[in-house]
């Protein structure tokens, strides 16, 4: 993801820059941890005088970070915080989102399931707002027409998650919706595969998404066997295909998850600028309201509501599929969600 951002700033600055200036990139890792994500927005604010910020990452760094950002009226504009908790939030004002509410996820996973007949399923979610506001959105998709048998929060932390994998075990579900990251999710796989929960369908989302999945040989078999997923997606081809070219002559490596949203975030935020002539964050804030209608991005087209919420979604429905010795991503097809 900072790859994308290096990538947009360096075109931008090789047309001339901004307002007559180069464009100038601070980076700091938020370590999808909230504490750590807030000191270093303190220290880009404080320190270096940063009023525009791609981030937070998480949903969870957002809800610790939004406050403050708001305080201070800097501008904050994540490409991944997907909770739909983030919504409302009396802190919006200088907070935008280029990836889509959870919202729209959670009634995708569900189609998928209802779809592939399952009748009764549990919810594995990571306690957090990513976590649980996906999983509120899921159980509320169904409708009933799928019981939920029971809904298991975890600490992502814990590193062991065989007591709530037993548990699944004990209630015999047709599948399993899990909503992770690749740290816990690697765990996780590598231990439902050695209990035989392979034999379920597992429903993944964009968390655990990545080649970082594969760093473990039996989550990647786990996967294999067991699961489908979803996360948000470009539309094929287009400006989609023109960035993914630059991106891969550039640094010898396809783009991942977020990728595209965050080379969106970035440009958006640096059209605002030219276009008010100023990085006045209140400035590009207004700018960015009226940018963000119909705006052709490379992760489609993207709409903002009054508050900075992308209003619609196109989502990728992958799988997992063993090549040689080597596992990789594959896409089943794209469905549109609004």
């Amino acid at each position: 993801m900072a790859k994308a951002v290096e990538l947009a700033v360096e075109e931008v600055n090789d047309a001339g820059g901004v307002n007559g200036r180069q464009v100038k990139l601070y980076q700091e890792d938020d370590a999808t941890d909230p504490a750590t994500c807030l000191t270093a927005i303190k220290k880009l604010v404080e320190l270096n005088d940063v009023k525009l910020i791609i981030g937070s990452m998480t949903s969870g760094a957002s809800m610790t970070c939004g406050p403050y950002v708001a305080e201070r009226k800097v501008l904050l504009v994540s490409p991944s915080a997907t909770s739909p908790e983030l919504t409302g939030q009396p802190w919006r004002d200088y907070y935008f989102r280029t990836c889509p509410s959870d919202t729209f996820q959670g009634k995708v996973m569900a189609k998928i399931a209802l779809d592939e007949g399952l009748k009764k399923a549990v919810i594995l979610a990571m306690d957090n707002p990513y976590g649980t506001g996906l999983a509120k959105v899921i159980e509320s998709a169904l409708g009933g027409e799928a019981e939920v048998l029971t809904v298991i929060k975890y600490d992502p932390a814990k590193k062991d998650y065989l007591t709530e994998l037993t548990q699944i075990k004990n209630l015999n579900p047709d599948g399993v919706f899990h909503i992770g990251f690749n740290d816990d999710g690697r765990v996780i796989y590598q231990q439902a595969l050695n209990l035989g929960l392979d034999k379920m369908r597992w429903i993944g989302c964009d968390g655990v998404y990545g080649t970082g999945m594969f760093a473990t040989k039996a989550a990647a078999e786990f996967m294999a066997k067991a699961m489908v997923g979803t996360r948000p997606a470009s539309p094929e081809g287009g400006k989609y295909e023109e960035f993914r070219q630059a991106y891969l002559a550039k640094f010898n490596t396809e783009p991942e998850v977020f990728c595209d949203t965050i080379y969106d975030a970035t440009k958006l935020i640096l059209d605002a600028c030219a276009k008010t002539g100023t990085d006045d964050p209140a400035k590009v804030r207004e700018a960015l309201l009226s940018l963000g209608r119909d705006y052709e991005g490379v992760s489609g087209r993207l709409t903002f509501d009054g508050q900075g919420d992308r209003i619609s979604g196109v989502y990728e429905l992958w799988a997992v599929v063993k090549k040689g010795e080597e596992y990789a991503f594959e896409r089943v097809r794209l469905i549109e969600a609004e």
